[in-house]
């Protein structure tokens, strides 16, 4: 005689999987997990870009930090965002007095002055970055990217991202919004001048 389970065992099985289900997501909230470990990327890769800037600063003898008439207090000044043109095209939208400006997927990484970042970081002997990153998210509509303006005259420049995770936002157990001693404190921003960028970006 074949034995199987009976309808009432299986259903008891599936309750009490899904009962383990529930709990483990409640336990682990992998959702929130996900948040920290983007915003750990985001965090990591803006004092990286910090660090390649001002070696650039200080072996360059001429810098150039960006293109004509786009640095803060000029024609057109702007913002430089990591998203894409060809993924969301926001370009010479004008927000908080900036212009909006993006390259092609093709340009995104590039560390030779192409790149979202228009610094020409291929001129030093060791360039301190093999590609430019890029936001986890990197959707301008989602409020997910980098942002980078800079000032030609005094050779200053902040990059910013919007962090996630409500423990490093402004008033969280690890705040780092607040602390990081720009103007904006719902923004993480880096930077030699962390005053460029207003709340917008």
């Amino acid at each position: 005689m074949k034995k199987g389970f009976t309808l009432i065992e299986m259903l008891i099985v599936i309750f009490l999987l899904m009962t383990i289900l529930s709990l483990t997501l409640i336990v682990i909230k992998p959702f929130s997990y996900f948040q920290r470990s983007r915003d750990l990327k985001r965090m990591s890769d803006l004092k990286a870009l910090e660090i390649a800037i001002n070696t650039y600063l200080n072996v360059t003898s001429t810098p150039v930090l960006g293109p004509n008439s786009r640095g803060v207090g000029e024609a057109s000044s702007s913002v430089f965002i990591s998203v894409p043109y060809d993924k969301e095209d926001v370009r010479n939208s004008l927000a908080g007095g900036f212009y909006i400006y993006q390259v092609s997927s093709i340009n995104l990484n590039k560390i030779d002055g192409t790149g979202w970042l228009p610094i020409n970081f291929s001129v030093l002997i060791y360039p301190p970055l093999n590609s430019l990153p890029i936001d986890p998210i990197n959707y301008y509509s989602k409020k997910y990217f980098y942002s980078y303006v800079f000032n030609r005259a005094s050779s200053t420049y902040e990059i910013n991202a919007n962090l996630e995770s409500a423990i490093f936002k402004n008033g969280g157990s690890n705040d780092k919004t607040s602390t990081d001693g720009g103007n904006n404190p719902n923004i993480f921003e880096v930077g030699n001048d962390k005053n460029l960028m207003n709340s917008v970006y």
